[in-house]
């Protein structure tokens, strides 16, 4: 099996969580068979002195088709 990986960015005013959940679930309506998301970095935008949004990176790993285009 071969794999691809790509990095994504998600953000989100409501939680980490909802960043990377945002992040693959936008990924999967165009790349199927993601199977394991990694998280790379978080960061707290912060606005007025209050944390605004919820900023991640993350490494999404998906399987290349065994089938080679013609």
């Amino acid at each position: 099996m071969v794999e691809k990986t790509i990095e994504l960015t998600g953000l989100s005013s409501t939680s980490i969580e909802d960043a990377v959940s945002l992040a693959v679930s936008r990924a999967a309506v165009t790349i199927s068979g993601i199977y394991e998301v990694q998280v790379s970095d978080i960061t707290a935008v912060v606005e007025d002195g209050v944390i605004a949004r919820w900023k991640v990176k993350i490494k999404a790993t998906f399987p290349i088709k065994e089938s080679i285009h013609e």
